[in-house]
């Protein structure tokens, strides 16, 4: 059984919607106190709808401003005055051909996957104690394995991201600071699947095609995965990638 997560700070990234909204819910049901940080205020009110009262601080946050960040993280600190664990959740899509990958494009994944990231963490370290415990989940993709075509930008950004986390986890460990790393295939989130995404009747296709055979992930599987790796059970754990691969070959 996961242990409890009573009265630990976990901020959430991309809480509107998908896999941060699951893992919102799922730090709440152990008991932790949770800050949303995402976009969308309608999303963010959502996923505190099934949510204890008290128990969950929203806040606005446009990823891409990484100016705004340090003030930011630091509001988020302030609420309970510190901050125990980190999931980084949000995500954007994007498929395209590589005639119509863009430097925007790039660019634009590159902010939101790993360049907040490692703002976000970089603030953190700043502003907490050597010996104050700090866990870490960062939210990569099959993508950056290259497994699938046409998602050259989300996917050289999810690949930057994991050698960022997985530097961080050799550079921060002596700093009680722990950094792992969840690797899902297709997971049933608005982007891939929701009004919003660009892949069309995806779920059905993938399961028809046989690309992943076991089907399109719930994101509470993920969540599940995040929370134990900012839960006490994980504490001797870091560095590590946990594939959520719905039976693709990875």
């Amino acid at each position: 059984m996961m242990q409890s997560l009573d009265q630990k700070v976990v901020l959430v990234t991309g809480a509107s919607s998908g896999i941060g909204r699951a893992t919102c819910r799922e730090l709440a049901k152990r008991g932790a106190f949770v800050i949303l940080l995402a976009r969308r205020e309608a999303g963010m009110v959502e996923t505190m709808s099934t949510m204890p009262e008290g128990q969950s601080l929203p806040i606005k946050t446009d990823l891409r401003d990484l100016a705004s960040l340090p003030a930011i993280v630091e509001q988020a600190r302030s609420w309970k005055g510190r901050i125990d664990g980190f999931v980084h959740c949000a995500g954007i899509g994007g498929r395209a051909r590589l005639r119509d990958v863009t430097p925007e494009l790039v660019a634009k994944n590159m902010l939101v996957h790993t360049y907040s990231f490692v703002e976000i963490v970089r603030v953190l370290m700043r502003l907490k104690k050597n010996t104050e415990p700090l866990q870490i989940a960062a939210i990569s993709s099959l993508a950056a394995m290259g497994h699938d075509k046409q998602l050259l930008a989300y996917g050289a950004s999810k690949a930057a991201l994991e050698a960022a986390a997985k530097i961080m986890a050799v550079e921060l460990v002596s700093r009680s600071t722990l950094v792992n790393l969840i690797r899902p295939a297709f997971v049933n989130t608005p982007m891939n699947t929701g009004a919003d995404a660009t892949l069309g009747d995806f779920a059905a296709r993938l399961q028809e095609s046989g690309y992943q055979p076991l089907g399109i992930i719930a994101p509470e599987e993920v969540a599940q995965m995040a929370v134990y790796l900012v839960s006490p059970a994980a504490a001797h754990i870091s560095g590590a990638v946990f594939s959520i691969n719905g039976g693709v070959p990875c």
